[in-house]
């Protein structure tokens, strides 16, 4: 028998008992502590980029520097690697500013940009600009890409004489976040990010996929290239939030160096699953994970360990409510007529593309595997509403699995389900076309 403990957000932890014939994979593996000396670490890397030049040489010849940040929606955190940049950046006294990433996502408010960036950046003085994509007067055209998605960028990045976004990789709905994300959607007009969101219904334009496979990361790629910006400092942190690698360089280079540091501690193999895919995969949640928008990924990225009928048990507390994910109710359950109308409705315009991102890969998997969520009694008319079966404790979730997968189902344990991958899935063949 083997106790597990599955985190469960803001709330902490929810604790499981599992025969040990029916644990077939456990993913709560140990992660590298924490690294020492941050901020020198910090200033190495920018110094010792995996491509192009380093960011003193590249600081010699700046007079106005802008630095990209993410927003809520990420969990990096900007007051712990910012303030080694910011003093070099006083230092050699550079003008600063700040740009915040925003993507289609609302503003920060004041506690938002206080957990961001911590008190001291917010009161240095430096300017903190968030970008608005609807407001179209901030931003420039600069081209079209290869997919002919053209590119209007935030003019406060295209004015700097250097810049560098700040930022974490992780895996996302739609490959890996960081990188060139940081510019589209991160600082790019509504229009813009539209264009690009159409490419999100390719079968590889998802969880774990790389260029050339993705084709939507290759239109961020290619327009991270057109926005001009010169360099990103990507961070892989482990599930405590602890930081354990740094890489740095041309933003493009340095993503794919960094995606492959992230996978050294988060890709599993499948081949240890004996008959190569379980019956039900429980994941838990972070405690940045206010909305199941962002709470149900996991069931993206577990799609890939569990067979087709299987089971995903997410536990989340979920205390920002659903979001986003409440336009998903009118196409549940996920029957091929509700897809169809889902294509329908984003062609008139009922539904954008830019919100849909987070929760159609969602539906998807629905429609093939079923989904329980463990959450708090007040969020149960929430998930009734969006037609997910819903409880409030994990042993009647997992009650619920035996009673339909028997005393010799397949289970995986998988504490940060969103951020898991299965190992090899650019090195194989590309899969099938997504049929009714």
């Amino acid at each position: 028998m083997t106790k597990i403990n599955v985190p469960y957000g803001v709330k902490g932890s929810l604790e499981l008992e599992i025969e040990d014939k029916n644990l077939s994979l456990n993913t709560d593996v140990p992660f590298p502590e924490e690294m020492e000396n941050i901020d020198q670490a910090i200033l190495h890397e920018l110094d010792h980029p995996v491509a192009g030049e380093p960011f003193s040489e590249r600081l010699k010849k700046a007079k106005k520097v802008v630095i990209l940040t993410d927003n809520f929606a990420r969990l990096t955190p900007a007051h712990r690697i910012l303030p080694p940049i910011l003093k070099k950046l006083r230092e050699e006294g550079k003008e600063v500013e700040i740009l915040v990433a925003s993507g289609l996502l609302r503003e920060m408010n004041e506690a938002e940009l206080e957990r961001k960036f911590g008190k001291e950046i917010l009161a240095s003085g430096i300017p903190i600009i968030q970008s608005k994509a609807r407001e179209t007067w901030d931003f420039e055209f600069v081209g079209v890409t290869s997919y002919g998605t053209p590119i209007s960028v935030h003019k406060s990045l295209l004015q700097a004489d250097l810049s560098l976004a700040v930022t974490m990789t992780q895996a996302t709905l739609w490959g890996y976040g960081g990188g060139g994300s940081m510019v589209l959607p991160g600082v790019c007009s509504f229009e813009t990010i539209e264009w690009d969101h159409r490419l999100m219904s390719c079968p590889t334009c998802a969880v774990g996929y790389e260029p050339p496979l993705n084709r939507m990361r290759e239109d961020i790629e290619e327009a991270c290239v057109l926005s001009g910006l010169d360099m990103s400092l990507l961070a892989v942190f482990n599930p405590d939030m602890g930081l354990i690698h740094l890489t740095a360089g041309e933003t493009n280079a340095a993503h794919r160096a960094s995606v492959k540091k992230y996978d050294d501690h988060y890709a599993f193999d499948l081949g240890n699953i004996p008959g190569g895919k379980l019956d039900v995969a429980i994941s838990g949640s972070f405690p940045g994970d206010r909305l199941f928008a962002h709470a149900c990924w996991p069931i993206a990225n577990l799609d890939h360990f569990v067979r087709d009928d299987g089971l995903i048990i997410v536990c989340t507390p979920i205390p920002g409510g659903l979001a986003h994910y409440t336009y998903a109710k009118d196409y549940m359950p996920p029957t091929p007529e509700a897809i169809r109308r889902l294509y329908e409705d984003v062609f008139y315009g009922k539904q954008a593309l830019w919100h849909a991102c987070l929760w159609m890969p969602i539906i998807e998997v629905m429609a093939k595997k079923e989904v329980i969520v463990v959450t708090e009694p007040e969020r149960l008319a929430d998930f009734e509403m969006v037609k997910i079966n819903a409880v409030t404790t994990l042993d009647e979730a997992f009650e619920m699995a035996g009673k339909k997968y028997g005393q010799d189902m397949k289970v995986g344990h998988f504490p940060y389900g969103k951020w898991v991958l299965p190992k090899g899935l650019n090195q194989g063949k590309m899969p099938k076309v997504r049929s009714a």
